[in-house]
């Protein structure tokens, strides 16, 4: 018999080791689509552009542009969000969604600019509910509102010219959402996915961006 468990011991070894190595590999593939995602949620929560505003017809299209080069910097930094999460991932489904709002809020805009806050609110609505998707569940994603990260100077908006919401805008303050200074780079840093991201890891964030 003894040659028996000199034959097992060894392919069980061989085994126990090759199980041990993928649970390791996929603990450190699970944290690292958790800290992307993170960065994903942090980014979006900084995002000015994205802050709840009521909407209403623009009298002029000039700061549309801004708008879009801020929408197309989201959709890149959702693509390479995606290349960073684990093949078969849910959140993949997720992530094409927010891309697909993205494109619509592009192709609206292309033809009625005018109607880019609108359809800015419309993308802000789509890219919250996968959010709250995306983190559903999952204790190693904290769920971020878009656009309403604490600190920022929140602007009076109105319905047309002229009129208040409840709150009497003050001389020189904009009417229009704030797009911010310019696109925003892509987030690199690395926080802890059980604390949640840090904000001020977030590179390019300050207190105007």
């Amino acid at each position: 018999m003894d040659w028996i468990w000199i034959a097992v011991m060894p392919v069980t070894g061989v085994v126990l080791g090759f199980a041990a190595g993928w649970l390791t590999k996929r603990g450190l593939a699970r944290r690292e689509e958790a800290r992307a995602l993170n960065e994903l949620v942090t980014y979006l929560h900084l995002k000015r552009m994205l802050a709840p505003v009521a909407p209403r017809s623009a009298e002029t299209a000039a700061l549309e542009p801004r708008f879009r080069s801020s929408v197309h910097d989201i959709r890149e930094n959702l693509m390479e969000t995606l290349a960073r999460l684990q093949p078969g991932s849910t959140a993949g489904e997720v992530l094409m969604r927010m891309s697909a709002a993205c494109n619509r809020y592009l192709r609206i805009t292309a033809s009625e600019p005018q109607q880019y806050q609108f359809e800015l609110m419309e993308l802000r609505r789509n890219l919250d509910e996968d959010l709250r998707i995306l983190t559903d569940g999952r204790r190693d994603i904290r769920y971020l509102s878009p656009g309403e990260a604490p600190g920022r100077r929140d602007r009076p908006h109105s319905a047309t010219p002229g009129t208040t919401t409840g709150t009497t805008p003050t001389p020189d303050t904009s009417t229009e959402p704030d797009p911010g200074p310019g696109p925003d780079p892509a987030p690199g840093s690395s926080h802890s996915p059980a604390a949640g991201p840090v904000l001020g890891s977030v590179p390019g964030y300050s207190a105007g961006t």
